[in-house]
């Protein structure tokens, strides 16, 4: 944890986005991170954390001590937050845009758990090529898989990649070392894509049920998917049977609703390539859909 002095104050170096880190599989957020998201100077940050009536097993477990250097090179007192410690503390900040970052804060720590816990499916390895030309383009195609998945799970970009990249304990996409790590973030990548996210009280609506068994049934009724199961296919790729999806929260049945027009698309555009070549070889006469 690295940070610059100014006329007093302390300016927190790392962005902002990245808001909740991992280490050895743990969660955390840190007193200078808290300190800059809600615009405090970090001795206050501390002050606070030091005056939390709060019981002492509580504190060992959701405040761990730890240190980070200044723009002098000198050791400093810092704190790393459970979110169980950070939702502690953050009931004393108040005001509107405090109540938003303790969202966005929440929010990180949601999505972190539920991405550390998910487990990995194949998919093709990265772009072939030489190393230069093939790290650049895994590094796009994985930042292109990520930014679908942020636009399902409704989650800032940023967020997103930092989730990816601490997972493999880097800072950014482009330092992933290997290229059988790049593969696994691909896949990792693509699980969470087409999964249900994590779950509130709240379930989705009938419409969308509808709306789901609708476009998956058309899916079907093409000309060479007329024996095809689409709903087998669904669950293999979400996890989820057509049953079970009218337990899934609104966010999650927006998912999955974006997860069978993708496969709507699919099938027709595949649909129409097969045709364009049977109606090649059938000297133009034209195919049915």
């Amino acid at each position: 944890m690295d940070e610059h002095q100014s006329n007093g104050q302390e300016i927190i170096v790392q962005p902002v986005e990245n808001i909740v880190e991992i280490d050895g599989g743990n969660m955390f957020t840190t007193s200078l991170i808290v300190a800059q998201a809600f615009e405090k100077e970090h001795k206050d940050v501390l002050r606070a954390i030091s005056n939390l009536e709060c019981s002492e097993e509580f504190s060992e477990r959701n405040f761990a001590p730890a240190e980070y250097q200044d723009a002098q090179g000198k050791m400093r007192p810092a704190y790393r937050l459970t979110r169980d410690g950070f939702s502690f503390l953050a009931m004393g900040f108040t005001g509107k845009k405090a109540a938003a970052w303790k969202e966005k804060f929440l929010e990180a720590f949601n999505v972190m758990e539920k991405a550390l816990h998910s487990p990995i499916l194949p998919i093709p390895d990265v772009p072939r090529g030489d190393d230069e030309t093939r790290r650049k383009r895994a590094v796009k195609l994985l930042r292109g898989f990520i930014s679908y998945w942020a636009f399902v799970e409704k989650i800032p970009l940023s967020i997103a990649e930092f989730i990816i990249a601490a997972r493999f304990q880097v800072s950014r996409l482009e330092e992933i070392p290997s290229s059988e790590q790049q593969s696994e973030a691909l896949r990792y990548v693509y699980f969470l894509m087409n999964h249900p996210a994590y779950e509130d009280n709240v379930q989705g609506t009938p419409e969308q049920e509808i709306l789901l068994r609708n476009m998956l049934t058309a899916c079907s009724q093409f000309r060479h998917t007329r024996d095809w199961n689409m709903e087998d296919d669904f669950k293999m790729m979400s996890g989820v049977s057509v049953e079970e999806v009218s337990s899934l929260s609104p966010h999650s049945m927006e998912k999955m609703l974006s997860l069978a027009g993708c496969l709507l698309h699919r099938v027709f555009q595949r649909t129409k390539d097969w045709n364009y070549l049977l109606d090649s070889m059938n000297g133009g006469k034209g195919c049915e859909a």
